[in-house]
C-alpha cells in the first residue's frame, strides 16, 4: 500500500520540483552563482520534498508533448517568480553602477555574486546592502512562504505565462526602473552641478586644467554624496523590496 502512494505522489513531486527548481534560478541569495550547483539542486529537491505533501495530488499527462508543455509551465512560473524577486536586486545594483560611472570609479570591475559577471564596486556595495536588508526583513522566509501558498491559489497544471502573471512581471520591472532612479538621482543631479561649475571655471580660467580637477573634484563630491545619503537610501531600499514581494505575492496567490 505504501509502495502504491509512493507512486502516486511521483508525478506531484515532480512537478513541484520543477516549479521550484524556475525560481531559484533567478531568487535573490538563492540563485547566487556563489552557491555550487549541486548544493542549489539539493536544496530544491529537499523543499520539494517538504512542500509536496501538502500539495494536491496531479496526475501527469498522457502524451510526452502534454507532459513537456505540462512541465514547461511550471518552469516559467517559477521563473517568473524568482525574477520578479530579484529586480529590486538587479535596480539597485544598476543604480550603483550609475553612481560609480558619475564618480568615475567604474574603471576597477570586480566580479558580481549574483549573475557572475563583471560588475563596478559601487554597484556590489548597493546590491550588497539590498541583500542585508533583504535578509533583515525575513524577505527570504516571506519567499519560500509565498511559494508554498502559490500551490494552493494555482495549482499544479494549471499555471503558464498569462496576462496576469505578465502584467505582474511587467509593474514590477517598471517599479525596479523607478527605484534606480531615485537611487542614483541625488548622484545625477549633484554630478550636473558640478559639470556646470567645471565649465564656468573653465571659461573664466583657461589655463586651469578643468578635466584632471573635475576627476578629483567628482570622486570627492560623490563620495560624501554616497555616504550622506546611505541612510535614507537604505529606507528606500527597504520600502521597495517590501512592496515588491508584497505585489509579487499578490500576483501568484491571488491575494
Amino acid at each position: 500500500m505504501e509502495a502504491i502512494d509512493l507512486l502516486n505522489i511521483v508525478p506531484t513531486f515532480v512537478l513541484v520540483f520543477f516549479r521550484l527548481a524556475g525560481m531559484m534560478l533567478f531568487a535573490p541569495l538563492f540563485g547566487s552563482t556563489r552557491i555550487p550547483r549541486r548544493v542549489r539542486a539539493l536544496l530544491v529537491l529537499v523543499l520539494a520534498l517538504g512542500v509536496t505533501p501538502g500539495v494536491a495530488r496531479a496526475a501527469l499527462p498522457g502524451t510526452a508533448w502534454s507532459l513537456a508543455m505540462a512541465i514547461g509551465g511550471e518552469m516559467a512560473f517559477g521563473l517568473a517568480m524568482g525574477m520578479a524577486l530579484s529586480l529590486v536586486f538587479v535596480a539597485a545594483q544598476w543604480a550603483g553602477e550609475l553612481i560609480g560611472q558619475q564618480m568615475g570609479i567604474n574603471l576597477g570591475g570586480v566580479f558580481d555574486p549574483q549573475f557572475g559577471g563583471s560588475g563596478s564596486v559601487l554597484g556590489e556595495m548597493y546590491f550588497m546592502l539590498t541583500l542585508v536588508i533583504f535578509l533583515l526583513i525575513d524577505g527570504h522566509h516571506s519567499m519560500l512562504k509565498g511559494v508554498r501558498e502559490s500551490f494552493d491559489a494555482l495549482p499544479l497544471l494549471t499555471v503558464g505565462v498569462d496576462r496576469a502573471l505578465f502584467d505582474t512581471v511587467t509593474g514590477l520591472l517598471g517599479g525596479a526602473t523607478v527605484l534606480a532612479i531615485r537611487l542614483a538621482a541625488p548622484m545625477l543631479v549633484t554630478m550636473l552641478i558640478v559639470d556646470l561649475v567645471l565649465g564656468l571655471i573653465g571659461k573664466t580660467m583657461p589655463q586651469m586644467n578643468v578635466m584632471s580637477a573635475g576627476l578629483t573634484l567628482r570622486s570627492v563630491v560623490g563620495k560624501v554624496i554616497v555616504i550622506v545619503g546611505l541612510s535614507m537610501t537604505s529606507g528606500v531600499i527597504r520600502d521597495a523590496v517590501s512592496r515588491a514581494m508584497l505585489q509579487a505575492q499578490a500576483g501568484w496567490t491571488g491575494r
